[in-house]
């Protein structure tokens, strides 16, 4: 049997359509590497009758599938853990348990340049999907993972859910835009379903989390400050924009919440949140080279950087850092996705206001100079994706 150097992990918890993820990958064109897929069908002790009943029939039709489809160079796999314990359940021990496993089907020469591929079970993906993720990764051979360029496809849902996945996937454009434009070097989307890691970083970071929801922002926290991280934008992951309240937060419970009023999806961070960050990472050098340096900004930035004590974390590494290099790394590192993303909550709170999604999001294409007459939200996803798929990257004020 040949050695995989692909490995697709799938989670599947009380999922309706598992069979249509599994025909869209094994109709991908076959890549030049030995692949690998496994699903992990999985469920919580504490399960109702109703979703043990559906895992099992899952469970079921998946053998039954297997057993259509039995290729050497494509080989798919079943993981069934229908009782995990109620305190770990979830989508980030589901992930953690098909990763592992991936990493035990690496040979010792994959053993630190195989990848581990993260897609969901309500997902399809392009043709050239499989054969995209190997060119990818032997053109990049230092980088330590991507992240998979996706659509969420909307043309036929009701106009409800059409408004509502358009704003929510837009906002999702916005924020990773914003970051970059302010200069955050690790600003990259963080989709369970749209994202992938070779396997040495996968294990020198300690492996995938448990948590039961945002497990993919904080795994790749790990892996993106590594460095070299890349967005693989040559192929597609189309995500189901299907409502959920399996998880309290994500995708599908962005469009439950936004359907149900509890979530108004129009409304977004302010951009002036992202020149504010612009102005903190502009002063990077100079809080290396002044010890006692103030951060110049708004108040609202000073408030939360004293609440959280950055001027004795930069002292400190300042102390422990040879270089202006050295110190704008281990800057990141601290200043990382995770505390710009409490900064925004932060500064949000303290102003009490969102704005409009497309009002935000046609004001940040100006500050970037995009020249773009769209100002409603579809033309504007529209130039969105555009510039995510070209990469587009800029930094100004």
């Amino acid at each position: 049997m040949p050695t995989p150097q692909l490995i697709i992990v799938i989670p599947c918890h009380d999922e309706p359509d598992l069979l249509t993820t599994l025909d869209s990958l094994w109709c991908c064109h076959p890549p030049p590497c030995p692949v690998e897929v496994v699903v992990v069908i999985n469920g919580s002790a504490e399960d109702g009758a109703e979703v043990r009943r559906r895992n099992r029939l899952t469970h079921e039709a998946a053998l039954a599938w297997l057993d259509a489809h039995r290729e050497a160079e494509r080989r798919f796999y079943l993981l069934f853990e229908p009782d995990l314990p109620a305190r770990q359940a979830g989508v980030g021990t589901a992930r953690k348990i098909g990763m592992d496993w991936a990493m035990t089907r690496f040979a010792d020469a994959q053993r630190d340049s195989g990848v581990i591929v993260c897609l969901d079970a309500d997902c399809v993906v392009a043709s050239h999907y499989l054969e995209a993720l190997h060119t990818h990764f032997a053109t990049h051979p230092q980088t330590p993972g991507c992240s998979i360029y996706f659509e969420h496809p909307w043309a036929d849902l009701p106009p409800c859910q059409q408004q509502g996945i358009i704003q929510y996937e837009l906002f999702l454009r916005y924020y990773v835009q914003g970051l970059r434009w302010s200069g955050f070097p690790h600003a990259f989307h963080t989709i369970g379903s749209s994202m992938a890691v070779r396997a040495a970083p996968y294990r020198r970071q300690g492996g995938m989390n448990r948590r039961k929801a945002g497990e993919d922002f904080y795994f790749l926290q790990k892996i993106i400050p590594l460095g070299q991280f890349t967005d693989l934008c040559t192929t597609t992951v189309f995500p189901s924009a299907r409502l959920s309240h399996r998880v309290p937060f994500g995708t599908g419970r962005a469009m439950a919440d936004g359907l149900s009023g509890a979530r108004d999806l129009g409304l977004v961070y302010d951009p002036q949140h992202f020149h504010t960050l612009g102005l903190l990472f502009r002063q990077v050098e100079r809080l290396y080279r002044e010890p006692d340096a103030l951060v110049e900004g708004p108040e609202v930035l000073r408030l939360f950087l004293e609440r959280h004590q950055w001027g004795a974390q930069w002292a400190e590494m300042r102390t422990n850092t040879a270089s202006l290099p050295a110190f704008r790394k281990r800057f990141f590192q601290g200043f990382n996705g995770f505390q710009v993303l409490k900064y925004i909550h932060f500064a949000t709170a303290h102003s009490g206001q969102k704005v409009p999604v497309a009002q935000a999001a046609a004001t940040l294409l100006t500050w970037m100079g995009v020249a773009d007459a769209a100002t409603d939200c579809p033309a504007l996803l529209s130039r969105y994706r555009q510039l995510d798929r070209a990469g587009f990257w800029s930094v100004g004020f």
